[in-house]
């Protein structure tokens, strides 16, 4: 049986400190982004990992759950919500009849 990933990671009041992403962001708690931290590469709430990781796995035929196990700081949750979040901004950005 896999585990689940869903639990959000801890996060304490220093980790915040520079933040922009601002709490009222729809991804506030799903990526963070700080000059300090990986050079201000958005990464993934709670952890040092890149959301161009998933990108890179996803182009290179890796599965979502292979990503996942890569990096276990990474809940499905917040995979899933970066991808939607990709996808609403594509499909807002296409022409509508």
């Amino acid at each position: 049986m896999t585990p689940t990933r869903e639990a959000k990671p801890a996060v304490c009041a220093d980790d915040l400190n520079g933040e922009l992403v601002p709490p009222t962001h729809p991804l506030a708690g799903v990526v963070w982004v700080n000059p300090e931290r990986v050079h201000g590469t958005p990464c993934f709430y709670g952890t040092r990992v890149p959301i161009q990781n998933l990108w890179d796995y996803l182009e290179g035929g890796d599965p979502l759950d292979e990503f996942l196990d890569g990096f276990p700081g990474v809940t499905r949750e917040q995979a899933q919500a970066v991808l939607g979040a990709a996808l609403n901004g594509l499909l807002d950005r296409l022409p509508k009849p």
